[in-house]
């Protein structure tokens, strides 16, 4: 037998070759595991160099909103040192929220001021609700003093809230106001009243009158809501509750009227009754006419019981001709009849007035038949026209204080008669003008006589020849007659008796 192919002769073999590999394998797996060291060693190594800078700008980010949360708190702080009501600051963390409430310190002269101090309360809790929670808040609220204007302070709700915006790294603000204001009138130090404002019942009846035209005019019916809006209660100058503003007035309805429980006046529309004292001055700004001339003198004619279709349009094309514009004292049971004719007289631009329905003596009749010749008239004049009548001359001149109330408008009177109802002669009313008028007057003529129509020409060229201007009543006296009061010139103003 081989020696070589012996069994034992090859166990021997394959150790001796086994000895040789195993030296190998011990440096390939020591080689194997340093390399692997080597491979975590870097990896940990730079995942600590990417580590370090995201700390660093952590550490950065910190300090910076720590930097812009101390100047947010300084100058919040500086600026309520600034405001004219000094106050106390209650501060409050609650999570990420943090709230400074400032409560004035004087707390006598601030009208409404529990009502205000819970609508800020509310504010703040209702805010606080809707934040998210894991977002740093600044909550400021405050009762703020409103410079209105000279005369005129107002008090406020406030509130502004910071929130931190990582991505802007900055503050961003919000602010919110609460619906009260509570306004002083500085003159009296005391809270603002309507009847600063409008001075007395007069004036705020007046306003009436231009709140029942813009709810007419504000609806898409006015002939279907006129019978709610003439019937619209008077306002109470003492309960009526308001929202006051430099160049407007807010007035809350005493009932939901033409389905409005509130309504908007710009000053300009009543110019005529407000205050001006106590309102920006740009607001009325050439919202009444310019006064009278004292160098100047003025008449006005007026005619009542038209409108007649025989002598009402001859009557409108003389003053055409002559440039002049009158006021129509119409009865609204011949505005009914010839509507067409009321809205000529309107589109020419002449004053249409109210006279009654059917020319009673009101003075002598009960309150309901007053109130039912006052809106009778005024539906049908506003049914031809669009607009309700401002002005009302009571037939024969007869009121009292009483009917002045009811009528609701100002009672205009006259100082010069024509007499045309008893002479029905054209000279001798042109001689009655020429000797009774006088400045700053109101001639009384009527429209339904044929005679007087004759005689108007004349009677404007005797009028212009002594140097008359020939204006519309409601111009004549400004355009600030008022209710309860008559008038029988723009320098004879007297209130109902």
């Amino acid at each position: 037998m081989d020696r070589n192919n012996h069994p034992r002769a090859r166990r021997d073999t394959r150790r001796e070759r086994n000895k040789k590999k195993f030296p190998k394998k011990i440096g390939l797996g020591v080689i194997s595991f340093v390399s692997l060291c080597l491979i975590c060693g870097g990896a940990y190594a730079a995942y600590t160099i990417q580590q370090k800078p995201k700390q660093d700008d952590t550490a950065a980010d910190n300090k910076q909103y720590e930097q812009k949360e101390a100047a947010l708190l300084e100058n919040i702080r500086a600026s309520q040192k600034q405001e004219n009501i000094e106050s106390t600051e209650h501060e409050n963390t609650d999570g990420n929220i943090q709230t400074l409430l400032y409560e004035p310190v004087a707390t006598d002269s601030i009208p409404q001021l529990p009502e205000l101090k819970n609508e800020l309360t509310t504010l703040i809790e209702t805010n606080k609700k809707i934040q998210p929670t894991e977002t740093q808040i600044k909550i400021v609220g405050q009762i703020k003093r409103l410079q209105l204007n000279q005369q005129i302070l107002g008090y406020q709700a406030k509130l502004e809230t910071y929130t931190w915006d990582q991505k802007k790294d900055n503050w961003t603000e919000k602010t919110e106001t609460g619906k009260l204001i509570s306004y002083v009138n500085e003159t009296t130090n005391q809270q603002l009243k309507l009847v600063d404002l409008f001075t007395d019942d007069a004036n705020f009846l007046a306003v009436k009158q231009v709140i029942q035209q813009k709810l007419l005019d504000e609806s898409s019916d006015g002939n279907a809501v006129i019978d709610q809006v003439l019937n619209m209660p008077n306002l109470p100058l003492d309960t009526t509750s308001f929202t006051y503003y430099s160049d407007k007035i807010t007035l809350t309805l005493p009932e939901n009227i033409a389905g409005k429980t509130e309504i908007t006046l710009p000053y300009k529309d009543i110019a005529g009754y407000i205050n001006s004292e106590l309102i920006d001055p740009d607001s009325v700004k050439d919202a009444l006419p310019e006064p009278l001339d004292p160098n100047k003198k003025y008449i006005s004619l007026t005619f009542d019981d038209g409108p007649n279709p025989e002598t009402t349009p001859r009557l409108l094309d003389i003053l055409k001709e002559k440039g002049v514009k009158a006021t129509f004292f119409m009865l609204g049971q011949n505005v009914v009849k010839h509507e067409a004719l009321a809205k000529r007289v309107a589109d020419e631009g002449h004053e249409v007035a109210s006279h009654s329905y059917s020319h009673p003596q009101l003075t002598k009749v009960d309150a309901q038949r007053v109130k039912d010749e006052v809106q009778k008239t005024d539906k049908a004049i506003y049914h031809a026209t669009g607009k309700l009548p401002t002005d009302f001359r009571p037939p024969y001149g007869a009121v009292n204080k009483d009917v002045a109330a009811i009528i609701g408008k100002p009672i205009i009177q006259w100082s010069v008669d024509s007499q045309d109802w008893q002479s029905h002669n054209a000279d001798a009313i042109i001689k009655r003008v020429n000797e009774t008028a006088y400045n700053d007057t109101i001639v009384l003529m009527h429209d339904i006589h044929p005679d007087t129509v004759d005689a108007v020409p004349r009677v404007i060229d005797c009028l212009r020849e002594e140097g008359y201007e020939i204006l519309p009543s409601r111009e004549l006296l400004g355009k600030k007659a008022k209710p309860l009061h008559m008038y029988y010139g723009s320098k004879d103003e007297r209130p109902v008796q």
